[in-house]
Parts: structure tokens; sequence; C-alpha cells
């Protein structure tokens, strides 16, 4: 299953948090990926908000990040049960 979210933008955090709760009712789910590829720092401030750690946090599925490059470290890494370098990574 998957479910498109933005993720860049002042609607952003809202999209992945929103995204996150819908997979993780879903029965057919084993694991959640949050993914982005890379980009400047100021494009993935959406994955360093309380409102996406939340969600990743208080997800019963477990969570696996995929967001960036090797050398980003975000909040939403902190919280995840598997922080993978990249999307292919994760993969």
């Amino acid at each position: 299953m998957v479910k498109d979210a933005t993720v860049q933008g002042s609607n952003a955090p809202t999209s992945i948090a929103n995204g996150i709760h819908h997979l993780d009712r879903s029965e057919d789910v084993d694991a959640i990926i949050v993914g982005r590829g890379g980009g400047s720092d100021s494009n993935l401030q959406a994955f360093n908000t309380e409102r996406v750690a939340e969600a990743i946090f208080t997800a019963n599925a477990p969570v696996v990040t995929a967001i960036g490059h090797t050398d980003d470290r975000l909040l939403a890494d902190q919280v995840a049960d598997v922080r993978t370098i990249t999307p292919t990574a994760a993969g």
C-alpha cells in the first residue's frame, strides 16, 4: 500500500503525519517506510517537526525512515524504529 504525501512546504508536516496515521490504521500494513530523496536542509525541514516525529513515535507499525542522503540527520530518524541512509537502502 502506498500513501502519497506532500514532503516540502508549509503543508508537508500535516500531510506526512496524516499519511503515517492512515497507513498505521490499515490491517494490511506490516511496516511503514517514510521516504524522500535528498534536498537542501530547508527542503527536509518537514521531517524535523514535532508533528511528524510524534506520528512516527506513536505508530503501532514499525516505521523505517529513508529521508535524504547519508549525511542527513533528522528528528524523524531519531524516533523511527529503523533509519536507513537512503530511500534505495530502505527498499
